[in-house]
């Protein structure tokens, strides 16, 4: 028997888009300081987007880590080297999504410590990208970038004892 429900909106409770992400934390020592490489990419001007790690979602047929190399070579030109088999692992719902589709998303983002031995050049997707303080990040990133970025300063601590 069909079911036809004329009147079901997206917008009601229950309804939402869901995604899985992988990318790569990549934070390196330039001018005495460290830092980290991020990017800005999607349909809205630059100043509308957020800061985010290099990476994507998840294509069929890719495992997580494979895929945060993928992507992270497409936006930035260089391939990188994972140096941490755990990933960072954040969760976020975005209620208005920044891709501006009309249904809230979940979204769990799988990012790689990660390190490059050449200077990395934007992809053709890539709005922007820069090496930010990380210590000052700006305020237009991303909701994973700071707790990505605890997790690689955990990491560092750790390994130190």
């Amino acid at each position: 028997m069909k079911q036809e429900n004329k009147n079901l909106s997206l917008k009601q409770d229950g309804f939402f888009k869901s995604l899985i992400g992988s990318g790569t934390i990549i934070i390196q020592k330039r001018d005495g300081v460290k830092k980290v490489l991020l990017v800005k990419h999607g349909e809205k001007t630059v100043e509308e987007l957020k800061w985010k790690f290099p990476g994507g979602k998840l294509l069929k047929g890719w495992n997580v880590k494979e895929n945060a190399i993928r992507e992270t070579k497409e936006e930035i030109g260089v391939k990188p080297k994972i140096i941490a088999t755990n990933p960072s692992v954040v969760s976020l719902w975005n209620q208005i999504p920044e891709s501006g589709i009309e249904i809230p998303e979940f979204m769990i983002l799988l990012n790689y410590l990660a390190e490059i031995n050449q200077e990395p050049v934007a992809g053709k997707e890539i709005k922007k990208m820069q090496w930010i303080d990380i210590e000052n990040l700006p305020n237009d990133c991303s909701p994973n970038i700071k707790p990505g970025i605890e997790d690689y300063k955990n990491l560092i601590n750790s390994n130190l004892k």
